[in-house]
């Protein structure tokens, strides 16, 4: 995989280069760039994008000695902002965890800032934007309740839906997402923790049976389990092509504490999830950008778009797709990180009605058919008109 070396060689920036030497656990050798050519403004852009600003700050010693102070003070304040930030969400993830227990919801938490604990021993280390917490089917409703009354409002979906809205919207959505009114703690109340929910596999109510315990301050919450956040975080970052360089960074920190039984089983999971290009990815990311081991096991054949489309998404800093064909290659793309009929089935009925849909024109339950048929000229004009207003 001498590419993926040659291609950062070649077509990564020197500030993007720059920025993946600094989030180096340890910086083993000399920098061999040339800092002259640092655009220093750019480098800043590129912090905040992969939000890595807190592994950079690690290097406390080369960025004192080596970039200008203002950019130094610059780091410091992201890093101080979010870490006074992340005291709301730890407060609300406790806050929803003893309701959750107090009105019987079986619950687990992921991502977010019990990833930063589970990894950095940090609630503010990374650079997280909402809490993550996944319930049954069964309680989305009664959830979705609860943390409205604790001051949040739901803005995904914006509008009231019908019960028949509500039944479709759970097989062509998988959460719902709230914002505090005042503190801006945003939450995303999951009852599938991907979406498609095939394109992960796994049941929900299983990961919620397999969870394991957190200590965050004086309490234990509820958190996915050691191998199913391996398959998972490989899942989450290759379908989202790798885009910001921490969910890499993370993965590879989840390497390095897990010993060769867990990163077997965890693979051995991938493989019966039909996940196994997506794990081997990441593994081989990992070692080839943050010099983690070498997994000898992994058996999959990567080919070489699956390596280039994230390596060229991390070097973007533009996350909008461009247009029809920006949007065809991802799901081009994404198709072949899993080769499954059900979960190209689930892709396929999601583009036949969406809540965008219902946002535009309200039809009552016995109407909700028209839906189907109006899906085409509503994508049309969600194209040509909304992108106008």
């Amino acid at each position: 995989m001498n590419q993926i070396k040659n291609y950062i060689s070649s077509k990564f920036s020197e500030e993007l280069k720059l920025i993946i030497y600094l989030t180096q656990n340890n910086l083993e050798s000399s920098y061999q760039g040339d800092l002259t050519k640092i655009d220093w403004d750019i480098f800043l852009e590129l912090a905040i994008k992969h939000r890595v600003v807190s592994h950079i700050l690690k290097h406390s010693t080369f960025l004192a000695e080596k970039i200008p102070i203002p950019v130094y003070e610059n780091l410091i304040e992201i890093r101080l902002e979010h870490s006074k930030r992340a005291l709301n969400f730890a407060i609300h993830a406790i806050r929803i965890h003893e309701e959750f227990n107090e009105q019987n919801i079986d619950h687990c938490f992921f991502k977010g800032p019990l990833l930063s604990i589970d990894l950095y021993n940090d609630i503010g280390y990374r650079n997280f934007r909402d809490i993550d917490v996944l319930v049954n089917i069964s309680n989305v409703e009664k959830a979705k309740e609860i943390i409205e009354d604790f001051n949040f409002t739901c803005v995904y979906p914006r509008v009231k839906l019908t019960e028949k809205q509500k039944k479709v919207n759970y097989s062509i959505s998988h959460h719902y997402h709230f914002v505090h009114s005042i503190q801006g703690v945003e939450i995303e109340l999951h009852w599938n923790i991907t979406n498609p929910k095939s394109f992960l596999g796994l049941e929900t109510n299983n990961i919620i049976f397999n969870k394991q315990n957190l200590k965050v301050s004086n309490y234990e919450l509820p958190y996915i389990s050691k191998i199913e956040n391996l398959v998972y975080q490989a899942a989450h970052g290759s379908v989202h092509q790798w885009y910001r360089l921490f969910w890499l960074k993370d993965f590879s920190v989840l390497i390095t504490k897990s010993d060769e039984s867990e990163l077997k089983s965890a693979f051995n999971l991938s493989k019966k999830l039909k996940l196994d290009k997506t794990f081997a990815q990441a593994c081989i990311l990992s070692n080839k950008i943050y010099n983690t081991k070498e997994i000898n096991f992994i058996e999959s054949k990567i080919k070489s778009g699956l390596i280039r489309t994230p390596l060229n998404s991390i070097n973007t800093t533009d996350l909008n797709l461009k247009k029809f064909i920006g949007k065809l290659k991802l799901v081009l793309y994404r198709l072949k990180l899993k080769k499954d009929s059900d979960y190209y089935r689930e892709l396929l009925f999601r583009l036949r009605t969406h809540l965008s849909d219902w946002e535009i024109i309200k039809l009552k339950d016995s109407q909700f058919f028209l839906y189907y048929f109006l899906r085409p000229f509503l994508i049309i004009y969600k194209f040509f008109f909304r992108k106008k207003s």
